[in-house]
C-alpha cells in the first residue's frame, strides 16, 4: 500500500547469524558455565534471528533449567523431543561446534547478537511510529500509545548498567592493591598537599596572565613521564611549537640553553651543541605513545572525542575559558556553560579512568585587592569549579606585583580545595627564564647562578 513505511523495503531486518552460531557453538562446547555468560547477555529468545537457532537457544535453556548437562549429544536428542526428529537435524548442530574461536569469546558473540535484536525491535518502533503520519487522527493517539510501549520494552531489554556488589567491591579491591587509582604529581609539595590525583576525578589549576600557570602545567607534564603514563596536552591558547620550545627550555636547565636563547634562535657554537642534545632528548623522552599534544580544538564535543580516542590516563586543558560549547545558545549565561564543560569532563574521566588538570583564568579585579593572592572566588565561574573540582590549585608569582620586596626565583602554590591533602600555601622556586619549577627558590637561584659561571668561562 503506497505510503506505508515497510522495513523490507529499505533493506532486511538486522542481523547476524554467524554470531549467533558462534554463540550455539561455543555454549555446545562449554557447557553450563559458557551457557551463563551467553545468557548475561541473552535474556529473550526472540533474540536469535533464524528458526532453527532460537530452536537450539530453547533447547539449551530447558536442559540448563532441569539442571541437565549441556553438550551436542544432550541437546539433539532433547531437541528431537521438543520438536520432532525432522525439524533440526543432528548434522547441523554437531556443525555449530567446528571450527570455532575460543569459548572465552562467547560474551562477545552473544553481545552481536543481542544488540542486532536491539535493532530489529528499533526498526519495528520506527515502523509504528511512522505509522502515526499516513493515518487519520482518531487512530494516531492508538499508535503512539503503541510506539511507548515498543520504546518501554526497549528500555527493559538494554543490558543494565548497575554492577554486581561483588564485582564492584572486587574492583575497589584491586584499585587498593594497585595505588589505590592514585596517579603522583611526583613532586613532592604536591602529593602531600594536593594528595596526588585519583583517576576518575578533576583538579581545576588557576591563575592570572604572567603567573607560571602553563609553565606549571608543563613541569606536572614532565614528572608524569617517569610513570610510564600516557598525557594528552590540550592547547588552546599556545601553539604546539611554543609548547616544544618551552620544553626545550626546561629539558635545558642543565645544559646552559634558556628560553631566551630558544626564542631568538641564535646561539654560540657551544650552546648550538648543547641544544642539539636537548632536541634528542625530547625526541626520545616525548614520544607519540606517551604524548600528545594537540592545539586545533576548540569545541568541548571534539575534546571529547579526543579524549575517548586516545584514552590518556591524565588530561590538561589549557584553558577551558576558551573551549565552546556548540550546543549552547550565545545569549546564555557563561557560567552555565562552564558548567557543562566541568560536568562532561567529570563524566568523561569517569568513563576513560583518567585524571583531567583544567587550567583556567581568573577574574580581573584579583589585581585591585590589598593581597593579589587568589581564593575560590577569584574563579570567574567559582560557584560551580568549588562544586565539580576535587581539587582547586592557585600558581602564584609575587614577584609579578611587587618586585623591590619579592624574590624574582620565589613562586607560591596554593591548594584551596583539596579531598585527599591540605588547605594551605607553600612556597616553591620558579625560573621563568628555564620555565622550571624547583622545590625551594634556593635551588632555582643556585641553578642559575651555575648558569652563569658557565656562561662566563665560554
Amino acid at each position: 500500500m503506497a505510503g506505508v513505511f515497510k522495513w523490507d523495503d529499505h533493506g532486511s531486518l538486522p542481523s547476524n547469524t554467524m554470531a549467533e552460531e558462534s554463540v550455539l557453538g561455543t555454549v555446545l562446547l562449554g557447557g553450563k558455565e559458557t551457557f551463563e555468560k551467553a545468557k548475561s547477555w541473552i535474556r529473550d529468545d526472540n533474540a536469535f534471528y533464524t528458526t532453527d537457532n532460537k530452536k537450539i537457544w530453547q533447547t539449551i535453556e530447558l536442559l540448563y533449567k532441569d539442571k541437565e548437562h549441556i553438550d551436542v549429544v544432550t541437546v539433539t536428542n532433547k531437541a528431537k523431543d521438543i520438536f520432532g526428529s525432522n525439524k533440526i537435524s543432528a548434522y547441523f548442530i554437531t556443525g555449530l561446534t567446528s571450527e570455532l574461536p575460543s569459548k572465552s569469546k562467547v560474551e562477545d558473540y552473544s553481545r552481536i547478537v543481542w544488540e542486532k535484536y536491539i535493532q530489529r525491535e528499533t526498526a519495528k518502533s520506527a515502523q509504528v511510529l511512522y505509522g502515526a503520519t499516513t493515518t487519520s487522527l482518531d487512530n494516531t493517539k492508538t499508535i503512539l500509545r503503541k510506539h511507548k510501549e515498543l520504546v518501554n520494552e526497549l528500555e527493559n531489554l538494554q543490558p543494565s548498567a548497575i554492577k554486581d556488589t561483588d564485582q564492584l567491591i572486587t574492583e575497589a579491591e584491586i584499585a587498593v592493591k594497585e595505588g589505590g587509582n592514585i596517579i603522583k604529581f611526583n613532586t613532592p609539595y604536591l602529593d602531600r598537599f594536593a594528595g596526588g590525583m585519583t583517576k576518575k576525578e578533576l583538579t581545576v589549576l588557576g591563575g592570572r596572565p604572567g603567573h607560571g600557570k602553563s609553565v606549571f602545567s608543563l613541569n606536572i607534564i614532565r614528572n608524569l613521564m617517569d610513570q610510564d603514563l600516557k598525557i594528552m596536552l590540550i592547547n588552546r591558547e599556545m601553539t604546539n611549537e611554543e609548547t616544544f620550545k618551552r620544553i626545550f627550555a626546561m629539558e635545558g636547565h642543565k645544559d646552559n640553553v634558556s628560553y631566551t636563547d630558544i626564542r631568538n634562535g641564535k646561539f654560540e657554537m657551544s650552546k648550538e651543541m648543547n641544544f642539539n642534545k636537548i632536541v634528542e632528548k625530547v625526541r626520545e623522552k616525548y614520544t607519540s605513545d606517551k604524548f600528545l599534544v594537540i592545539d586545533h580544538i576548540r569545541t568541548l564535543e571534539d575534546t571529547l572525542i579526543e579524549i575517548g580516542r586516545h584514552k590518556p590516563d591524565v588530561v590538561i586543558d589549557d584553558y577551558i575559558q576558551l573551549i565552546k560549547v556548540s550546543s549552547f545558545n550565545k545569549n546564555k549565561d557563561r557560567r552555565f556553560e562552564i558548567e557543562e564543560i566541568l560536568n562532561q569532563y567529570k563524566w568523561a574521566c569517569k568513563e576513560h579512568n583518567c585524571h583531567a588538570i583544567l587550567v583556567s583564568q581568573l577574574n580581573r579585579e584579583i589585581e585591585r585587592r590589598l593581597d593579589p593572592r587568589p581564593k575560590m572566588s577569584d574563579y570567574s565561574e567559582s560557584g560551580v569549579i568549588e562544586q565539580t573540582a576535587e581539587t582547586a590549585l592557585f600558581v602564584y608569582y609575587p614577584y609579578n606585583h611587587s618586585p623591590e620586596e619579592n624574590n624574582k626565583y620565589e613562586s607560591e602554590i596554593i591548594t584551596a580545595k583539596t579531598r585527599y591533602g591540605e588547605i594551605g600555601r607553600f612556597v616553591i622556586g620558579f625560573d621563568g627564564n628555564r620555565c622550571r619549577f624547583f622545590p625551594t627558590p634556593q635551588e632555582a637561584q643556585l641553578n642559575v647562578t651555575i648558569d652563569t659561571r658557565k656562561d662566563s668561562k665560554s
